[in-house]
């Protein structure tokens, strides 16, 4: 059986859940973690980590019990972010911006989620992980030079200057590289807060 939610049933839900001691959640300055299940929908642990200059990472896993299809209306706070599937798929359409769309582990997606109506649809039965590395580029750009700013993409460019920036979605194959830093990610979410604060690469 499919569910379907939007933003604010899934709100309510998780509040609902809250209340009824199902959801663990405990937030701080710098970390919040939300773990635990919702009766015949899913089970799900996320985390979120904020970093020095409005940098965050944001880790979901979920298994869900009936598919279900979320529709959402998205002004993301941090507007611009990459997405990396560990396990697990979605499907989803960015109204306006692109047609249907699978994300999958292997590939990388770069977005900006400013005013943007999407619908997803996930399937039962799978273990979904994945990790969203969000920031503000306003903030995040501060102190790089005028060559090192060239080497980011012009949407990106275009943020620094802009409270209003323009939605966009590219995918991408997943380099060495970026595997190595979700590695790294992965086992810094396993250390303090302290210690995530101190890490050279943020």
């Amino acid at each position: 059986m499919t569910k379907i939610f939007t933003d604010r049933d899934w709100d309510e839900l998780w509040e609902e859940n809250l209340q009824n001691g199902n959801i663990f959640y405990k937030s701080t300055e710098f970390e919040t973690i939300s773990q635990g299940y919702y009766p015949d929908i899913s089970n799900e642990y996320i985390s979120l980590i904020k970093l020095r200059n409005d940098l965050i990472i944001h880790r979901c896993e979920f298994e869900l019990t009936d598919d279900l299809v979320l529709q959402r209306n998205i002004n993301d706070e941090y507007q611009f972010g990459l997405s990396f599937f560990l396990s697990g798929k979605v499907k989803i359409h960015r109204h306006g911006i692109t047609d249907e769309t699978e994300e999958i582990v292997g590939r990388y997606y770069s977005e900006c989620n400013y005013d943007v109506k999407e619908t997803e649809w996930w399937q039962a039965g799978e273990k979904f992980s994945r990790i969203y590395i969000g920031f503000k580029p306003q903030q995040f750009f501060q102190g790089f030079g005028e060559e090192l700013l060239k080497q980011i993409p012009v949407e990106m460019r275009r943020g620094i200057v802009s409270d209003r920036p323009q939605p966009y979605y590219h995918q991408n194959k997943t380099t060495r590289k970026m595997r190595q830093a979700l590695y790294d990610i992965l086992h810094l979410n396993t250390c303090t807060t302290t210690d995530l604060k101190k890490h050279d690469n943020f």
